[in-house]
């Protein structure tokens, strides 16, 4: 059962009640009760009740035993806004490129590798984002944990896990749709896959300090602003007092490949990582390799969309796992086929598309 915050509940497991003060996490939330205490109580110990027909007062809790005075806790405008915890903003720790992220907070700051993590789903971003977050709990199948929205420039927190549990969290989707009351595009739908080896929750070094928040935690990449392609695109730049001449235009997709074009049919595209994410020095290699996979999928489906007849993906030497990536994942579309980039112009490290 979904709880929000004004809801007046009954203890399942005991007698009396109260009223949701607070919702901490999907599976936890604070009730105040009769002495004005706010105690957390588990979600599956808690029975919603309606006071209308319930109750002779609107404002009145009980059960057998006890009859409990409630203040009215004013309505909130949405129901996650009480779960939103503003960013900081410590530019001495450096920045981070404009996303979505996930962070694994410690609760212990002196023992990071011990005691439970606090897990967030970052925003930090100047957009509003309803998101999805899913765990894989087998190979293949997924969990809906959590759902909701986080402002621009906040975080929610997802749940707060046990250091023995905290493998459960390693793998998962993260999708997110981004609003904005005014803005001149429309930003696509995201969906991120994250993978994190177990082993960074039980090493020290792991854990990082950021501008984004206090004490040290692990902080993964899910979807970089700058890799997020725009449906549409307006034009904001007609002044209001000024007369319009021309005829209403259709407005038009604008197309990641754009940016890479040498030619009308032709184009260059650079999937090092350092050309795809300004701060890449915490991403792990998987995390990395994503990034490469998606920004390349893009680009080629943008190519396709726009009647590229060439493109030239530079991805360097290597392992060759990139790659391979690539020719696998041309391989589920038709009439394209590759072959090794001009090695006088890009050396070994390029495929042409």
């Amino acid at each position: 059962m979904k709880f929000n915050v004004g809801d007046r509940v009954v203890f399942l497991n005991e007698s009396g009640g109260g009223v949701v003060s607070k919702i901490v996490s999907p599976s936890l939330v604070n009730v105040k009760i009769e002495d004005g205490f706010e105690i957390p109580v588990i979600i599956s110990e808690l029975m919603k009740v309606e006071t209308e027909s319930l109750f002779d007062s609107p404002r009145s809790v009980f059960d057998d035993d006890i009859k409990v005075e409630i203040p009215v806790e004013p309505e909130q405008a949405h129901e996650s806004d009480s779960r939103n915890i503003p960013l900081q903003n410590n530019s001495a720790q450096g920045t981070l490129e404009k996303g979505i992220y996930l962070s694994y907070v410690p609760h212990d700051q002196k023992w990071l590798i011990t005691g439970m993590v606090d897990v967030y789903l970052v925003n930090h971003t100047g957009y509003d984002i309803l998101y999805s977050f899913l765990i894989e709990e087998k190979q293949g199948q997924y969990f809906g944990f959590d759902y909701g929205s986080v402002i621009p420039e906040s975080m929610v927190l997802i749940d707060s896990v046990e250091r023995d549990d905290i493998g459960k969290w390693c793998r998962g989707v993260v999708q997110v749709l981004y609003q904005k009351e005014e803005d001149s595009s429309v930003l696509s739908p995201g969906s991120a896959e994250f993978k994190i080896k177990p082993v960074r929750f039980y090493t020290e070094g792991s854990y990082k300090n950021s501008s984004l928040m206090e004490g040290k935690s692990i902080i993964v990449s899910l979807l970089p602003l700058s890799a997020q392609t725009s449906l549409f695109q307006s034009d904001m730049s007609i002044k209001l007092d000024e007369p319009i001449v021309e005829k209403a235009k259709e407005v038009k997709p604008v197309h990641i490949i754009e940016k890479h074009k040498t030619s009308p049919h032709e184009a260059v595209v650079d999937l090092h990582i350092y050309e795809l994410v300004e701060n890449h020095s915490d991403l792990e290699n998987a995390e990395m390799l994503r990034v490469q996979v998606n920004y390349f999928t893009k680009s080629l489906e943008s190519a396709i969309a726009n009647d590229i007849k060439k493109v030239t993906f530079i991805h360097g030497v290597g392992t060759g796992v990139l790659k391979t990536a690539i020719k696998e994942i041309i391989k589920d579309y038709e009439n394209v086929s590759t072959r090794d980039a001009s090695m006088k112009e890009f050396g070994y490290g390029a495929t042409e598309v």
